[in-house]
């Protein structure tokens, strides 16, 4: 197979050998994920770069956008972003569109899901040893140990989705950026825990997941993040994929399986002893978060849409947002008090879900709506347009999900204290369940349910045993 990758407007072909870095490379495994680690040879033009690395770069669609990944493990094991993947209810196809010719896998595996960091692990099917990139450790070094401060970089794009490829004669494969590393530490709590490597390379949307790659074509980060309407974007540095990898659970065997399961049972209720909504939206079932989005957010977001009561919503905002420029005080306590008034009796009467919804599931999503529709206006300069989109994006998301997921769990277990019983491991038809027995005093039991989904145990909800 070559590689395809448009280079000022030069589509250029290489033959590719089995990995995408020059001089010798030392590979090892990584629970079941074998990766091989680069060397610094001789530093190669970027476009020998973006041309040896551009066939290990997949494109992920899913049914709710796409992203970039790239193949470290000949096998099919890709690396990408939590965020490309995590709010999909399938992965439609991933691509390859810097072969020729290009294949398309259908039959593609979430096989981890990292529960910190912006980072997931994906396996395409298939008999075939697929073109792989070398990473530029395979250990958990500091950034600083493998990347300085003006390196040059190389990241891929890809500016054509499926349909419009498919209409093309000539497929343009992936566009390749330069630019250089700006900082090696970054931090950013509203996106995950850092650091961040900052690049000045152009990073747009539906880059996410892509390999930032150095001048020895060995990966050195992972595209995750940018500034709205700024040049240039942050990755993950490639020494925290390697620590996804390692970190990883082992779920093998069921003796494995029960330990984990009461392992992240021991988290869920540590959590809840301390109110720790962060961590237990975490260790929340997606698919559980999924059916609560499907309960809950769309009748919410119908209701709100068809009596103008977000129209009223989002205005009442926008004269906070003019308060504010002119001189006003800070619009967040007053938009605090807003979304209270969303859990009184006569907004739910007039939104129509009086009696059939709970207050605080109303009021979680007025204030996920409502904050992002803030933080866009007030902090990213969004239009209304782009605003809403965000807002609505947020709401459909798997956090806002979980939040109201956990409404009812946290108003009646907050600060219990547990004891574990026994874990039992049953299989599923899609994939296995456990109960979790605790004993939290007094004569009660609680049983943990929890659903194993990507790579792990979640927990789908907490039930009285007694």
């Amino acid at each position: 197979m070559g590689s395809r990758v448009r280079w000022s407007g030069v589509v250029a072909i290489l033959v590719l050998l089995s990995g995408s870095s020059a001089g010798c490379s030392s590979a090892h495994e990584l629970n079941g994920v074998r990766v091989a680690r680069g060397v610094k040879g001789r530093s190669l033009d970027p476009s020998v770069v973006a041309e040896r690395s551009a066939g290990a770069v997949g494109v992920v669609v899913t049914d709710t956008g796409r992203g970039l990944g790239f193949v470290v493990d000949p096998s099919g094991y890709m690396i990408t972003n939590r965020h490309v993947v995590e709010d999909a209810d399938y992965i439609d196809v991933v691509s390859f569109p810097g072969l020729d010719p290009a294949p398309e896998f259908t039959q593609v595996e979430i096989v981890y899901i990292d529960p910190v960091r912006d980072l997931a692990l994906l396996r395409v099917i298939t008999d075939t040893p697929l073109p792989y990139l070398t990473l530029a450790t395979g250990t958990r070094a500091p950034a600083s140990d493998y990347v300085t401060e003006r390196d040059t970089v190389v990241l891929l794009s890809r500016e054509v989705g499926p349909e419009e490829a498919a209409a093309l004669e000539h497929d343009p494969g992936l566009l390749a950026h330069t630019g250089r590393v700006e900082r090696i530490e970054v931090y950013n709590p509203s996106v995950g825990p850092g650091p961040y490597l900052g690049v000045s390379a152009q990073i747009e949307q539906g880059q996410s997941g892509g390999p930032v790659l150095d001048r020895w074509g060995r990966a050195v980060g992972v595209v995750t993040w940018t500034w709205k309407d700024q040049k240039g974007g942050f990755a993950i540095p490639i020494s925290e994929a390697a620590r996804m990898l390692a970190e990883r659970p082992k779920l093998e065997t069921k003796g494995e399986q029960r330990l984990r399961a009461e392992d992240r049972a021991k988290s869920y209720l540590a959590a809840l002893g301390t109110a720790s909504a962060d961590e237990l939206r975490r260790l929340t079932s997606p698919s559980r978060a999924r059916e609560v989005r499907d309960e809950t957010v769309d009748v919410l977001f119908e209701r709100s849409i068809a009596g103008t009561v977000l129209q009223t919503f989002v205005g009442a905002i926008e004269e906070l947002l003019a308060d504010a420029a002119r001189g006003a005080d800070d619009p967040f306590p007053v938009f605090e008090r807003m979304v209270e008034h969303t859990g009184t009796d006569a907004f739910m009467r007039k939104l129509g879900v009086e009696g059939s919804m709970s207050k605080d599931a109303v009021v979680t999503f007025f204030h996920e709506m409502g904050s992002a529709y803030m933080a866009a206006r007030w902090f990213g300069d969004y239009d209304r347009r782009e605003a809403l989109m965000v807002a609505v994006q947020r709401v459909h998301s798997l956090d806002a999900a979980r939040n109201i997921a956990l409404i009812g769990t946290l108003e009646g277990l907050a600060g219990v204290r547990a004891l574990v019983e026994g874990v039992e491991v049953t299989p599923g038809f899609y994939a296995p369940q456990a109960t979790v027995t605790v004993d939290i005093g007094h004569g009660k039991k609680l049983a943990v349910q929890m659903r194993l989904e990507w790579g792990d145990w979640y927990v789908v909800g907490v039930e009285s045993a007694s």
